[in-house]
């Protein structure tokens, strides 16, 4: 990891009270500070987003974004769509690995867990963090009728602290995410 990165991973652990975490895991919380971060309005708890080890599906962090506001359960589905009389939704999912070079394996893992995240009968095991976000995902797909503004977005971020540089394999790699996971609607 580079300095400038170190020197701003420390000051967010720090700030968000994260530095007695492995440096992994603190990296997991920064990089979901700056992806997840900008689509709430409010101040994010990383610790809301960043999900456990076990049955993680290659992820490590996911936010529901409904109206603006990180959902943290499927009752706040139910209210918004109620209150507001439309969902906006965002699906936000976090890969983050500290190593300066990209790897379309772990591409591909992350591309995969996202893709099963949504499935109705999903293949890969499930912790309890996932499992609750997954329920939170049916609880939105239930409201479809809502979706006035437009159908949910899917954003995904693999966080490197490399560079990239128009790799082709990569660049396949990662087009083949986006199309399997648009494919798959």
């Amino acid at each position: 990891m580079d300095r400038i990165t170190k020197s701003l991973l420390d000051e967010s652990s720090a700030e968000h009270d994260l530095t007695a975490l492995p440096e992994d895991k603190r990296f997991e919380h920064f990089a979901a500070l700056l992806t997840i971060g900008r689509f709430v309005s409010e101040a994010l708890d990383t610790t809301d987003v960043v999900i456990g080890a076990t049955g993680d599906a290659g992820i490590d962090a996911i936010a529901i974004i409904a109206n603006g506001a990180l959902v943290e359960s499927a009752a706040e589905i139910d209210e918004l769509a109620e209150r507001n009389g439309y969902l906006d939704v965002t699906f936000v999912f976090v890969q983050a690995e500290r190593s300066s070079a990209f790897e379309t394996a772990k591409i591909g893992q992350f591309s995969f867990g996202v893709q099963d995240f949504f499935k109705e009968n999903p293949s890969l095991p499930r912790g309890r963090d996932v499992a609750e976000l997954a329920n939170i995902m049916s609880s939105v797909y239930k409201q479809s009728s809502k979706f006035k503004r437009g159908n949910p977005v899917c954003r995904m971020y693999y966080v490197t602290t490399g560079t990239w540089t128009g790799d082709a394999a990569l660049e396949a790699r990662r087009k083949a995410a986006v199309d399997d996971l648009a494919a798959s609607r």
